[in-house]
């Protein structure tokens, strides 16, 4: 059972510009969040710092598909090693934050069964 976020569509909140396209046949996939933010991977120079976006993408929580609908603020980019692609980190500003909660725990939970994995394989060699 994987977790995880999908965008499908990434604007200029102000222009309604789409920063990325064919998002809807080749998602972005965050890597890293936290409480209020999510990083992935994009085109360099895609956005700037301070840019307001409006994203649109599923949450895929234990074999469920949830709508997500938010919008932030470029907090980061970071040149990655490749030179073509670039760390985004967003900080979101409006979204269901209990639908974000719900993710957080099952990702937590999915690690913890994990690193248990680990930790027992580990323990009977």
């Amino acid at each position: 059972m994987r977790n995880f976020l999908e965008i499908h569509c990434l604007q200029n909140l102000m222009t309604e510009f789409e920063l990325i396209k064919n998002l809807k046949t080749k998602p972005l996939e965050i890597f890293e969040f936290d409480d209020r933010c999510f990083s992935f991977q994009a085109p360099q120079k895609m956005c700037g710092l301070g840019l307001f976006v409006h994203l649109e993408g599923f949450m895929h929580i234990a074999n469920e598909k949830h709508d997500f609908y938010a919008t932030g603020k470029v907090t980061s980019t970071d040149t990655l090693e490749s030179e073509k692609l670039s760390k985004y980190t967003i900080e979101l500003h409006r979204f269901d934050k209990s639908l974000w909660e719900e993710f957080r725990k099952a990702v937590e939970q999915t690690q913890a069964a994990t690193d248990t994995l680990f930790k027992s394989m580990k323990d009977s060699e």
